[in-house]
């Protein structure tokens, strides 16, 4: 079974340590260049990180997480900042969402997952897809390597979909794949 991340650790996603390991701005920029900016799902959304970024430019996001510990701070944290266009959804397995979605976001939760296919089938649904994932090489901090997926791995994942692109450079730790289902 996948490690999944320690909720009792929650204030390692707000680091300081992990801005600077995996910056924020580079994923906003390239999800703001896609265009219709209604509807966002995160999946995996933890506290936040990437979610209270999102809500600043769609009209809506959907916050999912697997634990109701992350999303009780992740509800203190939007309470806080007056956000009001974010829900929560607690849940492990994919929700019944029954309108269009122009971006479904996966930032480090797919190689946590046992069945990460299922949720990637899923998200079909959507007009695109990014993917967030740590390089599959050792480092003294992340996920063990063993339970990292690679690059080459992911786009094997990812056959319902057509690749866009696949950004090695722009975060070192991480690689960034964008995708739109197969019409």
């Amino acid at each position: 079974m996948p490690h999944i991340f320690n909720p009792d650790k929650a204030e390692i996603l707000d680091s300081k340590e992990r801005a600077e390991i995996e910056p924020v701005d580079p994923v906003i920029d390239r999800v703001a260049e896609l265009g219709k900016r209604e509807i966002a799902v995160e999946v995996g959304a933890g506290t936040g990180y990437y979610t209270i970024h999102l809500s600043k430019i769609f009209k809506r996001v959907y916050a999912i997480d697997v634990s109701f510990k992350m999303a009780q701070i992740l509800k203190k944290k939007l309470e806080k900042r007056g956000i009001i266009n974010v829900g929560i959804i607690v849940t492990d397995e994919p929700p019944a969402l029954d309108f269009p979605i122009d971006l479904i976001l996966f930032a480090n939760v797919l190689h946590e997952m046992e069945r990460p296919e299922t949720y990637l089938g899923w998200a079909t649904k959507a007009e695109h897809v990014l993917i967030l994932e740590w390089k599959k090489k050792v480092m003294t901090f992340g996920p063990p390597v063993e339970e990292r997926i690679s690059e080459e791995e992911m786009v094997e994942m990812l056959s319902g979909f057509e690749i866009e692109e696949i950004d090695t450079a722009t975060l070192p730790f991480h690689y960034l794949i964008l995708a739109r289902p197969k019409k």
